[in-house]
């Protein structure tokens, strides 16, 4: 039960924030009381659409928006799509459990193509007085990696194996973050802005070639 409220909650803190965001609906949605929620993440250089199997509906993730927002689905039925980039594509099919949250993340491969990730994350914490921070880690070339308060050497978030995630409760402040891989700094800070009480974020952690780079998204549920 505490779980149950705790995930009504959440849904319904971010779908206020969502009230501006039009999303094309790629799935069917579920009884409110068996619903999961899957967003699609573009975690590549380029531009990647994002197609509904059986249908037409289709959605695109750039650098202006890498990340949908949480779309509901029907828990413990599989759903399937195409990740597309040119004559690239990505079969994906996931299932969710009540209640969890999946992020599907695509990702360029090798060879030049697609590859995709899905973490998934049950959340079990909500402060309206607090803003919430996670970690995505899907690159496995960044060793003991960690993000940090950027210009303090505070360490907000680490120990996250790749394709897991880790998430904190932070005071609603100006934040910037520092990736760290091995102890050592990697690009550039992140700002993320003036955090928001009772808002949650997601710092996300992927391969940029032969190095590592983050970027941002703020979780909100789609209407």
């Amino acid at each position: 039960m505490k779980n149950s409220l705790i995930l009504l909650a959440l849904a319904g803190m971010l779908s206020t924030t969502a009230a501006m965001a039009v999303e094309v609906p790629l799935y069917e949605t579920g009884p409110a009381e068996d619903s999961s929620f899957v967003r699609f993440v573009n975690g590549g250089e380029k531009p990647v659409d994002v197609i509904a199997t059986g249908s037409n509906a289709r959605i695109s993730l750039d650098a202006a928006k890498p990340a949908s927002d949480f779309m509901a689905i029907r828990a413990g039925k599989a759903i399937e799509g195409v990740l597309a980039r040119g004559t690239a594509k990505q079969n994906v099919s996931v299932t969710v459990k009540p209640g969890e949250f999946a992020s599907v993340i695509g990702l360029d491969d090798a060879a030049g193509g697609l590859r995709s990730v899905t973490v998934l994350e049950s959340p079990d914490d909500f402060n309206a007085l607090k803003a919430s921070v996670a970690f995505y880690n899907v690159d496995a070339q960044c060793a003991s990696a960690a993000l940090l308060a950027a210009g303090r050497n505070v360490v907000l978030l680490d120990g996250v194996p790749e394709g897991q995630v880790k998430r904190r409760q932070i005071n609603p402040v100006p934040l910037s973050v520092q990736l760290s891989c091995g102890g050592q700094a990697v690009g550039q800070p992140l700002d993320l802005g003036t955090l928001e009480a009772g808002q949650r974020y997601t710092v996300f952690l992927v391969p940029a070639g032969k190095s590592s780079r983050i970027f941002k998204a703020t979780d909100t549920v789609a209407r």
